[in-house]
């Protein structure tokens, strides 16, 4: 955990900025998040050794702000012993057009430089937050002059060109520390982080108090509202901060509701009756077995920004990059059609179809399963948001498609979306069995084997050692059996090339081991029967 401050002022000090700030010593523990692919990577090109977090992305994602601890630009200075942390406000510009953000290529971001700091001092200004209007919400210390104490709240009008005075938020802010400011979508609720008791903040205060989420409402006038602390389930009694309204207006925030793993990202919604649903844990890799905190979702909803002081990175608490883990199920249709010579193809469901949900850019399945019943197929899996797959059937069968179908995920505004699919699978015709027609002797008169040219050398050799006692059945001058055998030779190898043209794309694709090929040859019997032998 966080290392334990003697004084609460020093302690509140901490909490502007990091999960809980300082020293950070996280012991190795069981991880117990549900796991996902989804990729994350260290922005490096921001990162330093210090403790960098709180990013925030303007609308047009061009600029990056971000909190550090950071010595630059003369920032070593330190105001007091109860503010020795230092933190302030950075940004950096997009130094290219491209659309992705890459915040691990250096040559992608300018190096961060301190954010007016002529307006916030060099120390002590904390984490900050966007409305809707592009107008600035952040915390600082009480150096500006215009705050209760501890923490406070300002408003910024203007971040462009000549920026407005920070206006304290006088009916939010409180002696104690009040930061980590979020404001909704729509303007109506701020949401910031607070360790606000009753009693009058003293330096004499010895223990950690358990910082917790507040939320104040906008009237028609644009004032801010008197504050209340979020009730059950957003506050847990464990500790919440570092709140974030996604675009589409989720709550995320971070709660150490589970200790043993440190601070923890989740998301909650606001429901019809003005409650908050219950938090939903994200799964690995945006959380780790480490403490994860100061999630900012980025404008499109596709990417998340946090803070964590996992390894990997370049020094205490360092920005990540990750996907928003969204759940994307697939509903699909499987239709069987079983085309018709001369006539219209019938369809019908596709029942225990063996089907896959392949990742065209890697080709590696990401779902697979079987159709039930009634054709459908809805493999239980989330796949990712934005993201092009392709449906196709699975182990070779009968029944194949045309061509794969490709299908892009949505980035849905709950959370969760089915994406409906058809495919329809066709049996191939098969190659017609064309068999040749003769009238040949097919027999040897009064002999049971086939004449072939090696049936009727057997037959003579047979009979010149009198192995066919009732031989006189047999009747061998009355057709040139040498000329018939030859054309017996020549049916039976047009038959097996027949028989292997139609079965190998059969056995290949259709073969479902309830097929049977029967083939009968029709002839005449002589009417005296059949010679026996050994």
């Amino acid at each position: 955990m966080k290392k334990q401050f003697t004084s609460v002022l020093l302690l509140i000090a901490a909490m502007l900025t990091a999960c809980g700030g300082g020293e950070s010593v996280v012991s190795d523990r069981p991880v117990g998040h549900a796991k996902s692919d989804l990729p994350i990577y260290n922005c490096s090109a921001v990162n330093s050794a210090a403790d960098d977090f709180a990013p925030v992305l303007t609308a047009d994602q061009r600029s990056l702000f971000f909190t550090s601890n950071r010595r630059a630009e003369g920032r070593a200075q330190q105001l007091s012993a109860e503010f020795r942390y230092g933190e302030a406000v950075f940004f950096s510009d997009r130094l290219t057009d491209d659309p992705a953000l890459q915040l691990d290529v250096q040559e992608q971001w300018r190096s961060p430089l301190v954010y007016q700091p002529e307006v916030f001092g060099q120390v002590n200004t904390g984490t900050m937050a966007f409305d809707s209007k592009g107008e600035m919400y952040i915390s600082s210390g009480t150096y500006l002059g215009s705050g209760i104490g501890g923490a406070d709240l300002f408003h910024i009008t203007s971040i462009t060109g000549a920026m407005s005075t920070p206006t304290p938020l006088e009916a939010v802010n409180s002696p104690w520390w009040d930061a980590q400011p979020a404001v909704s979508p729509d303007g109506s609720m701020l949401v910031f982080a607070s360790d606000r008791v009753d009693d009058a903040p003293s330096v004499e205060s010895q223990g950690r108090r358990i910082p917790t989420l507040w939320i104040s409402m906008r009237s028609q006038d644009g004032s801010w509202g008197e504050p209340v602390q979020l009730p059950y389930p957003v506050t847990s009694g464990s500790g919440e901060l570092s709140p974030h309204f996604s675009p589409e207006g989720a709550l995320y925030f971070a709660t150490l509701r589970w200790p043993e793993q440190g601070y923890d990202i989740v998301r909650s919604t606001r429901l019809p009756d003005g409650g908050w649903s219950e938090p939903e844990r994200l799964p690995e890799p945006i959380n780790s077995a480490h403490n994860d905190c100061f999630p900012f979702i980025t404008p499109e909803r596709t990417q998340i920004l946090l803070a964590s002081d996992r390894p990997g990175g370049s020094g205490g608490y360092d920005l990540w990059c990750g996907e928003v883990p969204y759940c994307i199920k697939v509903a699909a249709d499987v239709q069987l059609v079983e085309p018709l010579r001369g006539g219209e193809a019938r369809r019908r469901p596709g029942p225990q179809v063996a089907m896959n949900i392949i990742d065209p850019a890697t080709g590696r399945i990401v779902a697979s399963g079987r159709t039930d019943n009634a054709g459908n197929f809805s493999p239980d899996i989330c796949l990712r948001a934005g993201k092009t797959y392709h449906l196709e059937p699975g182990a070779k069968q009968c029944y194949q498609a045309a061509a794969a179908v490709p299908f892009t995920t949505p980035v849905p505004e709950n959370f969760a979306a089915t994406v409906p699919l058809r495919i329809d699978l066709e049996r191939p015709l098969l190659p017609e069995f064309q068999v040749l027609t003769d009238t040949i002797p097919f027999f040897v008169t009064g002999y049971w084997y086939p004449n072939t040219g090696t049936e009727l050398t057997r037959l003579r050799n047979r009979m010149s050692r009198n192995e066919l006692p009732n031989a006189n059945f047999i009747d061998l001058k009355d057709y040139d059996y040498e000329f018939a055998a030859r054309r017996v030779e020549r049916w039976f190898a047009h038959l097996y090339g027949e028989i292997e043209t139609m079965l190998v794309p059969m056995l290949d694709t259709c073969y479902t081991g309830a097929d049977t090929l029967l083939i009968s040859v029709l002839g005449h019997v002589d009417p005296r029967g059949l010679a026996w032998g050994r």
